[in-house]
């Protein structure tokens, strides 16, 4: 390990809490004693192991004295975090992944071990979530399974990420080089050979060009063509038919038949077709590596944004701790400029906080004592302390993480019948492989050449990336845009919907009242009725105190100096003196029946729902205020917009009927239900269902969770309640409107992308395995045409990143840059 780093976890170290024991550094208390223990059992191989990478151990290696380290406690503490019902879950990274079908293999093994609830592979990070229940299964069983089949598997260490996936990387590059070389070399021979067939070449040129070649392909069969047959020879263990089952047979028969003309001496030989086809599958497997890192990237970015390290009160003393030895409820420093190490309150101070991450605008907020401040985001100009309130896993950024995780590695019915299908389509080309074989009888070269184009051509990685490839695409493309979509069956059920029901405050509405109107007196005007106004409710939380003055902020007017003796009346309004005469703003009973037996009545003309304040001076009325929660802006574009997508708009609330067929009138929707409670909004959903129509809700508060876990397909907007949005399976995180419109537009394009897929995938093989059975594909061709196919799906599917109808730019992490 880098001396600069943990010798038990790899972390960065850190002079302020850095632990030396012997010639060893430790991070943290919690890692000299892991590897004080580890020690005593006498396991210190494990490090051997770790560092070594593990790299070609194969299934019978295993070492079981370095898998007891991952049952034990004080491991387990740093890499496994319990959830509900006793179980445990755990991040693990797998090497070895090359394809959808190695993934489908892994999790099958995984999920049929006892006590696993749960697995999800993240094929474009190699991560793997595994939740399990701890008396049925230990961790080191889940390991050992995933090592029993060929591949690697340890928890997932943030800080090796990269250097692992480099690693890989270069193992994967190596490959590639081997190959081109070979591939190279051979073509030149082949080419000479070629020629030579058509005007002559001597017997022993001939003879030695064919050894030549033997020994240019084996290197390449042996060391580049190894991942192809140890993918298939685990899905065989697992008694698995896997993609990669027909090129390894197809390279390994091609390659035996050359052998087999080399050693008698006598007919042609097909080692250029062995090599070249290898070649252009790893150099296929490459780009799709590099693509599949850019992924993995945009994740690691979004990881990246919680600091390694926070400024701890202890004992009245700043301390610098690792973010992961802060505990809930301890006292954390931010000075101006840094990220926001956990999520917490703001205890004393103001700033103002770039929430771009979370929300995706770019607009700083103002963030003042009692507000909550997220992992993540980043303090820009004010130094504040804050309290802790969640810390690890719990984190809105780790939770936003997970969900995005849980999203692209989610498998939606139309994808789970592909990867059945799958299976079923290798047993198929096998078969038709063998009955190619039939042309032996008239020409036993030509049958050997047409069953390696049949294994070759019709190789399923179209069939398996169909659906993979869009929803990894998906699922980018959306987080960029601050849409999160939990599962991939959602995406199919938002494509099918047909009604739309919307809450009103918060979702359709702002959410926060603003003056609406200002009516003053006889003798004031409204810059004398406002200031006055907002000088009172400069000392008041309320949310309509808030509004007045926001509304005397905006219009640049400066509130009336002078007032004192501010006393609250809970429920009615506020009471001060200025120059000893009593102002009063509040409810009209509270302002003036005090001091006036009769209330004066508003003009006709303003008679909108709205809630109206009245202000007094010296028991005389200075005016009305009419504060209302007015509709988003563009409130009537993205109701539009969805009308003409043929999704019928229905607002449903528990506000005053006057005051939702107002907002209803305002936005254009036409059907509106009134004053309804959060059982009878649940009632309504399910009517609207009975009816035969799939419902999606769009809600943000508590009392919308009931309707939302009716609906078909649950959406919640920005600074939603929790409740809301565990009831959700799509988040909104940007507040403008529009990400609904965009959330079914995007749904909508990608089942339509996968069908595409699915469809050239098929009318791909109905053509390719007539003219591969029939000898007029050669392998050559075979291999340029099934990588090919692949890249034509992939390609379609990367449409996605700029959906139809959403904008380019974006200020979320998930954007190229960070």
């Amino acid at each position: 390990m880098n001396s600069s780093t943990c010798y038990h976890c790899g972390l960065p170290l850190s002079e302020e809490t850095t632990i030396r024991q012997e010639d060893r550094a430790f991070c943290c208390r919690g890692c000299q004693q892991a590897w004080a223990m580890i020690r005593s059992m006498g396991l210190s191989g494990y490090y051997q192991h770790r560092d070594a990478g593990a790299v070609g151990m194969q299934p019978q290696e295993i070492d079981q004295a370095s898998l007891a380290t991952f049952d034990d406690p004080l491991y387990q503490e740093k890499w496994v975090h319990p959830v509900e019902h006793g179980c445990l879950e755990v991040n693990l990274i797998l090497d070895g992944l090359h394809c959808a079908a190695c993934v489908w293999l892994n999790e099958q093994v995984i999920r049929h071990l006892p006590g696993v609830q749960e697995v999800w592979i993240n094929f474009a990070t190699h991560r793997a979530r595994v939740r399990w229940q701890p008396q049925q299964t230990a961790l080191s069983e889940i390991i050992a399974a995933v090592r029993r089949i060929g591949y690697q598997a340890e928890p997932y260490d943030p800080s090796q990420q990269e250097w692992q996936r480099n690693r890989q990387d270069r193992r994967l590059l190596t490959r590639l080089g081997v190959a081109a070389f070979g591939a190279g070399n051979v073509m030149f021979i082949a080419v000479a050979l070629y020629a030579g067939y058509f005007q002559g070449i001597d017997g022993d040129t001939k003879q030695f060009f064919h050894w030549i070649s033997l020994l240019l392909s084996t290197p390449v069969l042996l060391y580049s063509g190894s991942v192809f047959l140890q993918a298939a020879w685990r899905g065989l263990r697992a008694r698995r038919l896997t993609m990669e089952l027909p090129i390894a047979l197809g390279a390994w028969v091609t390659y035996l038949y050359s052998l087999y003309v080399t050693l008698r001496g006598y007919g042609e030989v097909y080692f250029d077709s062995v090599t070249m086809f290898l070649f252009i599958l790893l150099g296929g497997r490459f780009l799709e590596t590099l693509a599949r890192n850019k992924t993995a990237a945009a994740m690691e970015r979004l990881l990246n944004l919680q600091p390694r390290q926070a400024v701890v009160l202890r004992n009245g003393e700043a301390v610098t701790v690792l973010v992961r030895e802060v505990e809930v409820g301890e006292t954390v420093l931010l000075k101006p400029g840094e990220r926001v190490p956990v999520d917490g309150t703001i205890l004393s101070g103001q700033t103002s906080v770039d929430e771009s991450m979370l929300t995706g605008e770019s607009v700083p907020v103002s963030r003042g004592i009692g507000d909550p401040l997220v992992c993540g985001t980043l303090n820009l100009d004010g130094g504040v302390t804050m309290t802790v309130t969640r810390i690890g896993e719990e984190t809105a950024l780790a939770r936003i993480l997970r969900l995005v995780e849980q999203a692209q590695a989610a498998r939606p019915p139309i994808q789970s019948l592909a990867d059945r299908m799958a299976g079923h389509f290798v047993g198929v080309v096998l078969l038709l492989a063998l009955l190619t074989l039939a042309w032996w009888w008239h020409d036993p070269a030509q049958a050997l050449e047409n069953m390696v184009a049949v294994l070759i051509i019709t190789c399923p990685c179209a069939l398996g990336l169909a659906a993979p490839a869009a929803m990894i695409t998906v699922m980018g493309s959306a987080a960029r845009s601050g849409i999160l979509i939990k599962n991939g069956e959602t995406i199919e059920r938002l494509a099918r919907i047909d009604q739309i029901v919307l809450d009103k405050t918060g979702v359709i509405t702002l959410g926060t009242p603003r003056v609406a109107r200002l009516l003053p007196a006889a003798g004031h005007d409204e810059e004398s009725l406002l200031t006055l106004a907002a000088a009172i409710e400069h000392y008041s939380e309320h949310p309509l105190g808030r509004a007045i003055r926001l509304a005397c902020q905006e219009r640049g007017w400066q509130p009336v100096a002078g007032v004192e003796q501010v006393c609250n009346h809970p429920g009615v309004g506020l009471q001060a003196q200025l120059n000893g005469e009593v102002v009063r703003v509040g409810r009209a009973t509270f302002a003036l029946a005090a001091e006036s037996g009769s209330l004066p009545a508003l003009p006709a003309d303003v008679q909108q729902p709205v809630t109206w304040s009245a202000c007094s001076r010296a028991g005389q009325l200075v005016g009305w205020i009419g504060l209302a929660d007015p509709p988003k802006q563009n409130a009537p574009q993205v109701i539009a917009a969805l009308q003409q997508m043929q999704l019928p708009a229905m607002l449903l609330s528990g506000d005053r009927r006057a005051v939702v067929e107002h907002v209803g009138n305002l936005t254009g929707i036409k059907t509106c239900i009134s004053e309804v409670l959060p059982a009878e909004k649940e009632a309504v959903i399910a009517r609207l269902q009975q009816e035969g129509k799939m419902t999606a809700m769009v809600g943000d508060g508590v009392n919308d969770a009931p309707a939302l876990a009716r609906a078909d397909v649950a959406i919640s907007v920005a600074n939603a309640s929790d409740l809301a949005v565990a009831s959700a399976d799509v988040i909104l995180l940007n507040r403008d409107l529009s990400a609904v419109v965009q959330t079914f537009r995007l749904a909508r394009q990608t089942l339509r992308i996968i069908r595409q897929n699915y469809w050239f995938s098929f009318f791909y093989n109905v053509l390719a395995i007539p003219l591969a059975m029939a000898g007029l594909v050669a392998p050559i061709i075979a291999a340029v045409a099934m990588p090919l196919s692949s890249l034509v799906v992939v390609g379609n599917a990367l449409r996605l990143r700029q959906p139809e109808g959403m904008p380019a730019v974006s200020t979320s992490p998930f954007a190229k840059g960070g």
